[in-house]
């Protein structure tokens, strides 16, 4: 599971709260038989995909700075 979370605020508003705004998306990454690293690649495809609609949603409200998401995402896994 991944959560992409972001603040957004306004560039026309300086002073106004952000509003926040997360995402999520879930790929199944199983270890095992071989095979299972195309399942592997399709899950951080899934991902990566999933984070790029994020951006392109921060992007569309306006939010300053592209709500300081990067043009890539991390794939850190959760401690």
């Amino acid at each position: 599971m991944a959560y992409v979370t972001f603040a957004c605020g306004h560039k026309d508003e300086p002073n106004s709260s952000p509003d926040y705004i997360s995402a999520s998306a879930e790929a199944t990454v199983r270890t095992g038989p071989e095979g299972d690293e195309r399942r592997k690649k399709n899950a951080y495809a899934t991902l990566a995909h999933s984070f790029a609609l994020a951006l392109a949603l921060a992007k569309e409200l306006d939010c300053e700075d592209n709500a300081g998401l990067k043009p890539g995402p991390s794939l850190v896994p959760a401690a």
